[in-house]
């Protein structure tokens, strides 16, 4: 029951931010600035103040890198084979969006919130570890394996822009930094500084859950049956085989249990909003995108608690 209860007040500031966009009080310009000051602003002092403290842990986590790399791995071969033979034939573009989006969570809009109000600090630092050792990986085999479903080849310019897009990422300059320094010997930071960085990241969860309700058109929760129709496969393919096969690899390969729990939790995200995006820039189906994103965000109001409790987080 508790699980429904940590769900509810993030659906509730969800839908608190739809409400807003939808009554105008918000605009489409309103709801970029949000999600820019976010992912420019906030979220990279609170990635560095958790990564350094952290430490030097981040790069002994080898068994967690590989069993990431190959449930990533495994993951986009089934989503793969699935798309191909049984339920997108011959539509490269939808293809596309199901292998691209298979291993792509809702990590900052929505995994953090959760995983702050279930396990407070202690699991943010866990989850500052994942995002640290895992997001170049991710974002390398996300991109490369969309690219080749939808061309059939690795494109160079889209591989240039993959770096491109890598080397200017905030989170992955935070997590550089707040790892760089700590090995580098620095015991703490100036007080005031962290203290600053604390409160910066504490204004997260809601201007993330915020952007989040505005972002999503949830007007089409009417058609819902509909797109979770549509989209079911890839839907049980990102809540639950992606996640229990990272379960199961992290478990063989001894991770801690703090951190494989809020690693698998953070990977049973519902589809990041950005699938959409991308998968608009990138030439794939982003209308299909769009309704996984839905769906997946639906669903979640599910998953999300049932895999809380079978990981025993709350």
């Amino acid at each position: 029951m508790f699980g429904f209860v940590l769900v509810l007040p993030l659906m509730l500031i969800i839908i608190t931010g739809n409400l807003l966009r939808s009554r105008g009080f918000y605009s489409e310009r309103d709801i970029k600035t949000l999600t820019k000051t976010l992912y420019w602003v906030i979220l990279p002092p609170l990635l560095f103040r958790t990564t350094f403290i952290s430490g030097r842990e981040v790069l002994v986590q080898l068994d967690l890198l590989t069993g990431l790399a190959l449930a990533y791995i495994i993951t986009i071969a089934v989503a793969a084979a699935g798309a191909v033979f049984i339920y997108h034939k011959g539509n490269r573009e939808r293809i596309a969006v199901s292998v691209f989006s298979s291993i792509r969570a809702n990590n900052i809009y929505l995994g953090f919130p959760v995983i702050m109000l279930a396990m407070g600090e202690a699991g943010l630092r866990d989850a500052s570890i994942y995002i640290a050792v895992s997001t170049v990986v991710f974002q390398i085999f996300s991109i490369m394996s969309g690219e080749v479903a939808l061309y059939g080849k690795l494109d160079l310019s889209g591989i240039l822009e993959m770096l491109k897009r890598l080397v200017i990422n905030p989170l992955i300059i935070s997590c550089v930094l707040g790892i760089g320094l700590a090995v580098a010997g620095l015991s703490s930071l100036p007080q005031v500084i962290d203290e600053t960085m604390k409160l910066m990241g504490g204004a997260a969860t809601a201007i993330a859950l915020l952007a989040l309700g505005g972002t999503l058109d949830l007007s089409r929760i009417s058609s819902i049956y509909n797109m979770i129709k549509a989209t079911w496969q890839d839907c049980l393919i990102k809540l639950v085989i992606h996640p229990l096969i990272l379960w199961g690899l992290l478990f063989a390969l001894s991770v801690p249990e703090p951190l494989l729990k809020v690693t698998v939790m953070l990977s049973s995200m519902p589809s990041a909003v950005n699938c959409f995006i991308m998968a608009k820039e990138m030439k794939m189906d982003s209308d299909y995108a769009a309704d996984l994103v839905a769906s997946t965000t639906v669903l979640g109001i599910i998953s999300i608690p049932l895999w809380a409790n079978l990981l025993g987080i709350i």
